[in-house]
């Protein structure tokens, strides 16, 4: 009877260090948010404000911008021209993130930003979900939400 409750207390610890390594190892390669991700929107909003289908092809990830077609960017672009000219950003909001560390792979981190944009017809807020990997980071969505897009 002592023996197996010396396997069981063996085994359960094996268990117990393995979760804890993984999470080691997972905070190890997880990037510091605030200096990675809020610098690369203060530069990413002031160009993508332009409007232009290029900025976005730069910025976003193949998934990402492959998401629609090159007419569906036409429409979405013509339809966010309507909020007018950039201005100002507010403070960057994070709104969820994680770290995916495959065996074998790079680590990758994921967050979802919000951020407020002011132009030239009134406050919006931009939703940014954000991805980097091995120093370099890309935009696998981007949402504006305004009222004046419900018109």
């Amino acid at each position: 009877m002592k023996k197996i409750f010396k396997y069981l207390g063996f085994g359960f610890l094996s268990v117990v260090i393995f979760f804890i390594g993984v999470v080691v190892i997972t905070s190890i390669n997880t990037v510091d948010k605030e200096a990675v991700f809020e610098p690369y929107i203060v530069k990413a909003i002031p160009m993508l404000t332009t409007w232009e289908q290029s900025a976005f092809q730069e910025l976003m990830s193949e998934d990402g911008f492959k998401g629609a077609t090159p007419e569906q960017w036409t429409l979405y672009l013509n339809k966010l021209a309507k909020l007018g000219e950039f201005q100002s950003i507010g403070k960057a909001e994070l709104q969820n993130w994680k770290t995916l560390s495959p065996i074998g792979s790079p680590s990758v981190t994921y967050a979802v930003y919000q951020v407020p944009i002011t132009f030239s017809t009134g406050l919006a807020h931009v939703q940014f979900a954000l991805q980097s990997s091995e120093d370099k980071v890309e935009i696998n969505s981007v949402k504006f939400l305004s009222d004046i897009l419900m018109q």
